[in-house]
Formats: structure tokens, C-alpha cells, sequence
């Protein structure tokens, strides 16, 4: 099936595999791709599907002639949910904001190799860490 975009969903999927452990196929649809990371583990007391995590989240959209992006930091908690948050420890801001970076110039590389760009959302700001060159 062609995207939007023009681009077959299977090849952006096995792309999008590629990058590293962050897309989830499950909540990716038509036009929408969905990538997290589990940055920080907030207790490793419980048993591991149990655990909650520190971490962000990525919602990319195919356009027509680009993707655009919101992220969000926040918690995966115990039920597999995210809930954006803010979080003020300044240790976790650091290790969240470096796994970011060095996922997003792969994301955006890839974009491009589709001869496609990518930009954050008209309607985002793209903070607390600017990812993108305006």
C-alpha cells in the first residue's frame, strides 16, 4: 500500500525498523508512525512488565511532501501507557534530551532518503529540546 507520501508502507516500516528499537508497529496506522524509548527505569524494584520508565515519544505524519513530527517527554507506566509530563530532575532531562538527539538525525536522514523533509508540526513548538534548524 502507497502512503501519501508515495512511498510503499512496508518499505517505511522496514526503515523505520532499522533505526533502532523505537518504532511500534502496533500503533503506527495509514499515515502515522509512532516511536518511543525507555530511557530511564524510575524503580527497578518490580519485576520488569511491571516497570515504569522516564522516556519520550515521537508522532510522525506523512504529508504529501513531508513528515512532520510532535514528541513529548514523560512516563510509560505499569499499564504501557505514556503520560507527558515535566520532569525536573535534571539527571533524567539530560539522558532523555541525549537518546533524542541521537535518534533523531537517523530519523531525519532516513526522511530524507525518501527525497522527502522532515519539520515539526505547524502546531508545535518542538521544546523543551529543539531537534530541527528554522
Amino acid at each position: 500500500m502507497a502512503l501519501v507520501s508515495g512511498h510503499p508502507k512496508s518499505r517505511l516500516m522496514k526503515g523505520f525498523t532499522s533505526l533502532g528499537p523505537y518504532i511500534r508497529q502496533e500503533q503506527c496506522s495509514d499515515n502515522h508512525f509512532f516511536f518511543d524509548c525507555l530511557a530511564v527505569c524510575i524503580n527497578m524494584q518490580p519485576s520488569p512488565e511491571l516497570r515504569e520508565f522516564w522516556g519520550w515519544w515521537i508522532d510522525l505524519e506523512a504529508d504529501e511532501d513531508r513528515y512532520t513530527y510532535t514528541y513529548h517527554i514523560g512516563k510509560f507506566d505499569k499499564t504501557g501507557q505514556w503520560t507527558q509530563q515535566d520532569i525536573t530532575e535534571e539527571a533524567v532531562l539530560e539522558k532523555l534530551e541525549s537518546s533524542l538527539r541521537a535518534f533523531f538525525p537517523r530519523l531525519d536522514a532516513y526522511i530524507v532518503s525518501l527525497d522527502m523533509t522532515l519539520a515539526p508540526a505547524d502546531s508545535f513548538k518542538d521544546e523543551p529540546f529543539i531537534l530541527t534548524v528554522r
